[in-house]
């Protein structure tokens, strides 16, 4: 009877055990960089205008979940993967430093990208605010390798995701339904209203959607021509 109990028990122990490794596997809070593994296409660049966002901002949560840090190399970005780690230049004094994109932003057309305040004063424009930068995939220094290593090519992937143009936003939703008809008639239908709540009001945005690939959405952009200023690409929610 005691040998039956006791094998009983060891057969309830083998079951819990890879049962407690995948709840461990799950639940564990070790801090992973996905910013080691999420790439971009070798090819990407993008020049405008880069702002910084600071004390108003400090401790509230990102688009990727985790508190704003002003103190970290970190950044806003309207469709590049949350987690992804890019290089940023001030093409006026060639000052280049890494961030991760860990927030969606900035939504106003002439911005390309919002940089913490750290990352802004490693550039040089707290002072004035913006600055003209240019964003390129991030590139470690290589490493010294011997004469006989062999080097393994690196794949890198296209965006895609949910991507969407924001055409314009409103305080009054007669204004944005007004919009959703001017394109309407110029052919647009693939329309949605987002209605978004701040503390001090209610705006509604006018988006162009979903595109599948972000040359998708680069072209439905160029398409709009100069009839509708002020467009812009963002993403909802970026796969990789």
């Amino acid at each position: 009877m005691i040998r039956c109990f006791f094998l009983v028990q060891l057969l309830l122990l083998m079951v819990a055990v890879p049962s407690f490794a995948q709840d461990k596997a799950q639940n564990g809070t070790e801090d992973v960089s996905v910013s080691e593994t999420i790439v971009i296409p070798a090819d990407y660049k993008e020049e405008g205008m880069a702002s910084w966002y600071g004390e108003k901002f400090q401790g509230k949560l990102t688009a990727s979940g985790e508190p704003y840090d002003m103190k970290r190399m970190t950044a806003a970005h309207n469709y590049l993967p949350l987690g992804v780690k890019v290089n940023v230049t001030n093409l006026s004094n060639q000052k280049k430093v890494a961030v991760i994109i860990n927030d969606r932003g900035p939504f106003v057309p002439d911005r390309i990208i919002d940089l913490s305040r750290a990352a802004a004063q490693q550039l040089g424009f707290i002072d004035a605010g913006k600055a003209k930068v240019l964003i390129e995939p991030y590139r470690p220094e290589p490493e010294p390798k011997p004469a006989d290593a062999t080097t393994s090519a690196v794949v890198y992937k296209k965006l895609y995701g949910a991507f969407y143009i924001q055409a314009g936003a409103y305080k009054v939703k007669a204004n944005a339904d007004r919009l959703i008809e001017r394109l309407n008639k110029a052919g647009f239908h693939n329309t949605r209203t987002v209605r978004v709540v701040t503390d001090s009001a209610q705006i509604f945005k006018v988006q162009l959607g979903m595109y599948k690939t972000l040359a998708n959405a680069r072209k439905a952009h160029l398409s709009l021509g100069k009839g509708f200023p002020g467009t812009f690409i963002l993403a909802d929610v970026i796969q990789d």
